[in-house]
């Protein structure tokens, strides 16, 4: 009988550290904070925190922005200078494809600002990534920072947090001509073989 309660135990500090390691895995966006973010004194402030923001969208969790409304602006996008983002997590499955957007449309339409093709999370610098931001892209006291990942290694997940921003712009402005997020394994969407 001692042996058959040792044996659940074991069982049972195995089966928690397994469930604590999947939800500790993969990677998620630390600055800007994301709406709904354990990073954002507001949404811990307002006992508003999503703890699963690691994993990734699906039937449930939706596309855009995991299905959160916009919420408080979180950081300030600069035409011309790098904006710095800062992620959190070690599951990097070898990379995969990020891309960082922005939408002025509550995330009808997302504009790709920068591509992090097959490398990304491989050569991060302290964790996190400098964006190149267009010169010229238009001033929005309300917009959507996006970053998107698809993984590298395992099965092809999608990945999605959205932080609300302002972008100033002082200089020329031009509408924002990019291309649109490529969005993935999602219900209705195309699908990307391992």
């Amino acid at each position: 009988m001692r042996s058959r309660i040792s044996s659940l135990v074991l069982y049972s500090v195995l089966l928690l550290l397994h469930v604590r390691r999947q939800a500790s895995a993969h990677v998620e966006m630390k600055e800007p904070p994301p709406r709904h973010s354990q990073f954002s004194k507001y949404y811990v402030d307002n006992d508003d925190v999503d703890y699963n923001m690691k994993s990734p969208l699906g039937p449930i969790v939706g596309y855009p922005c995991r299905n959160f409304k916009a919420g408080p602006v979180q950081g300030t996008l600069v035409a011309g200078h790098p904006f710095h983002v800062q992620f959190d997590g070690v599951a990097t499955h070898l990379g995969g494809d990020c891309q960082f957007a922005v939408s002025y449309d509550n995330g009808t339409t997302f504009a790709v600002i920068w591509d992090k093709l097959s490398s990304c999370f491989l050569d991060t610098v302290s964790g996190g990534y400098d964006v190149p931001v267009p010169d010229a892209i238009p001033a929005a006291t309300r917009a959507i920072f996006a970053w998107t990942w698809i993984n590298g290694l395992g099965s092809r997940e999608y990945y999605m947090n959205c932080a609300d921003i302002r972008i100033e712009n002082y200089g020329h402005q031009e509408p924002l001509t990019a291309h649109e997020l490529l969005v993935v394994n999602l219900p209705g969407k195309q699908t990307v073989a391992e």
